[in-house]
């Protein structure tokens, strides 16, 4: 056990939210699938700049295919830019259960929330992954499903004990 105090009580904000969702996005842009789309799309792409087979300019689509192409390359920055806290924004203030005061606490056995609302307390063993930032951290219950833990309620020592305990535990993003 370490000695540091591995327990705080917190209020998630708005930007809280905002952090942990830019942080999904970011984990699930850059894992296997979606890079090894999105690298087959610029090669695609890069073959019809420059591999004269395949080169579209002198065909009637050609303009139609650029404009596909600014469009798709621009999703991802649309969503992590701007869409993230648009939309992080709008469910945290729909969500009531993420604006009551809660009390975290993790140990060597699990990572454990309470709040006015309920009482969790999750095994280290049914995390499937975990991912941080310089903001917050992310603790997957599943592919889509997180529990997060913002850096800005813990002390440097909190910080280092908590990844330290999570890396030993869970597999990271």
């Amino acid at each position: 056990m370490s000695d540091t105090n591995r327990s705080v009580t917190l209020t998630l904000t708005a930007d809280d939210y905002v952090a942990a969702n830019k942080l999904f996005i970011l984990k699930y842009a850059t894992s296997r699938w979606p890079l090894i789309c999105w690298l087959l799309f610029v090669a695609l792409l890069l073959g019809s700049l420059f591999v004269p087979a395949l080169q579209l300019r002198d065909a009637p689509f050609a303009p139609l295919f650029y404009i596909c192409v600014a469009v798709v390359l621009a999703i991802p920055f649309y969503q992590y830019f701007f869409g993230a806290a648009v939309f992080a924004r709008k469910a945290y203030a729909a969500q009531k259960t993420l604006q009551h005061e809660m009390t975290v606490s993790w140990s060597e056995e699990g990572f454990r929330s309470t709040a006015q609302q309920g009482d969790w307390n999750i095994p280290w063993g049914d995390y499937l992954k975990w991912a941080e930032d310089r903001e917050v951290f992310l603790l997957y219950q599943g592919p889509r499903l997180f529990n997060m833990l913002p850096k800005r309620v813990l002390t440097t020592a909190q910080i280092n004990d908590f990844s330290q305990l999570v890396a030993a535990n869970i597999k990271r993003a």
